[in-house]
């Protein structure tokens, strides 16, 4: 086995690790989501003015899914 990994094997191990970094987050309430996102000095504030973003942006992105018949 080579030492060195190739390309088509990096990018899919990346590819990997940002559907996993996705589900993790989306497994987390909009609460956990928020005090995991605050920092000082973030844009929005606090972690209630994140939490109220992160359930914006969850209710928005339902309402684009194709409603099942």
């Amino acid at each position: 086995m080579s030492a060195h990994i190739s390309r088509a094997a990096a990018v899919q191990a990346a590819a990997q690790a940002l559907v996993d970094a996705v589900a993790e987050r989306a497994q987390r309430t909009p609460r956990q989501a928020a005090e995991a996102a605050y920092y000082p000095g973030h844009p929005l504030g606090s972690v209630a003015a994140i939490e109220a973003a992160v359930i914006r942006r969850r209710e928005a992105a339902t309402a684009e899914l194709p409603q099942a018949a």
